[in-house]
């Protein structure tokens, strides 16, 4: 099963628990924000909403923005990017720059998210109905069919539940987000500022221009001539057309600047993921969960093994030796004396080249001797959840 990186069911804007679901339900995100963007002062519940509905209004203007140019890009395997789009038959025209721009101003709604966030000082506790969340994904003003967050998200809430064909999550699913969350979600934040980053220092606007460009002349020469393809379908010709984009890309000097800085919010991420599991192993409550500890039940109705929290914070310590350089990933040419260290690569970032980096020589300034990472804490988290392990690493973070 793929999953998709998305926040989808988050909480979002209120001005009390009581006025939450009448508005947000008839309202955009958008008014949500400048509702609580107007607030002379706000409640740490509010500064919690609004670090919410930061985030997801981000995850909704990148999801706007492919609806306006009619951008799917469902078969890249990439957060906001997967999450699926209805066609547009007014569409603008697709321009070389539109990946680019959609990540630079996911960034900023990223740390506009942070900023609400860190603002929160005392205790938090935000309850919602899951199903009031939506995205004005065509942008006018009013919720449509498969615009709720959770029509997007629910194959990945829901696992274990099969609606047939789309699926089709319960209608009243209440949550209450609670202090532990603020860290939660501030990881989550940091995490799509990594990706974001690591987007932006392979900027691919140029490679995808060279590859319009290219179809476009193939085209011309081609004339009106019947297309022949005996050997790939359209569908095909349309991947083969994303791929040379992702290769180009991944083929040129990325920024350093960016790459350290995304380097920078995975570990954040880490130390925040390390937060909220102390501060939810605290709780004795049993209050509408978001995530539950090991004396609670999730609000979700999914069920968490005994261990889960031990087993993803055992997976969080070998990612974060190996972005400290701690802990050397294997190449089958050196391993097991040595291996590839990973923040060596964040600080001086090479273009990617698939051929040298399988063969080696391509990876050889990043290898050196060292302990090599092991799959012990991936396998053994897996085992745990009886392998849903992407499911939960999605909702974990």
């Amino acid at each position: 099963m793929k999953f998709r990186l998305i926040l989808p069911f988050l909480l979002t804007a209120s001005i009390s628990q009581a006025q939450t679901n009448p508005f947000i339900a008839s309202e955009t995100l958008s008014m949500a924000q400048s509702r609580l963007m107007d607030m002379p002062t706000r409640t740490d519940d509010q500064n919690f909403a609004l670090g919410a509905v930061h985030f997801l209004r981000g995850i909704e203007k990148t999801l706007q923005t492919r609806w306006l140019h009619n951008a799917t890009l469902d078969d890249f395997d990439m957060p906001v990017l997967r999450l699926p789009v209805a066609p547009n038959l007014d569409a603008q025209p697709f321009t070389p720059d539109l990946i680019t721009n959609i990540f630079t101003e996911l960034l900023t709604d990223m740390e506009a998210s942070r900023i609400a966030l860190d603002a929160v000082n005392g205790e938090v506790a935000l309850r919602i109905n899951l199903n009031d969340l939506w995205f004005d994904i065509n942008m006018n003003n009013q919720r449509d069919q498969a615009e709720g967050i959770l029509d997007t998200g629910a194959a990945l809430i829901f696992p274990q539940q099969n609606f047939g064909g789309a699926p089709t999550p319960p209608q009243n699913i209440k949550v209450q987000f609670d202090t532990a969350d603020v860290a939660w979600l501030t990881a989550y934040t940091h995490l799509i500022s990594g990706v974001s980053e690591m987007v932006v220092a392979f900027d691919p606007t140029e490679a995808i221009e060279t590859v319009m460009q290219s179809v476009n002349e193939m085209d011309q020469l081609r004339g009106s001539a019947l297309v022949r393809r005996n050997f790939v379908s359209e569908n095909e010709v349309n991947w083969l057309d994303q791929f040379a984009m992702v290769y180009g890309a991944l083929n040129m000097q990325p920024d350093a600047t960016r790459t350290r800085a995304a380097h920078a919010h995975f570990l954040n991420m880490i130390a925040e993921n390390k937060v909220f599991w102390a501060d939810l192993a605290l709780e004795t409550d049993d209050t509408l969960e978001w995530i539950p500890n090991e004396n609670q039940q999730s609000a979700l109705g999914i069920d968490m093994p005994i261990g889960t929290g031990v087993a993803w914070q055992a997976i969080l310590a070998d990612a974060e030796a190996i972005l400290n350089g701690n802990l050397l990933i294997n190449h089958w040419r050196v391993s097991p004396g040595a291996g590839i260290n990973v923040k060596a690569m964040f600080m001086d970032p090479p273009p990617v080249d698939i051929v040298t980096w399988i063969q080696g020589s391509g990876l050889l300034p990043y290898m050196e001797r060292g302990p090599i990472a092991t799959s012990e804490s991936i396998n053994g988290f897996n085992r745990l959840v009886s392998g849903n392990s992407l499911g939960f690493s999605f909702m974990l973070n």
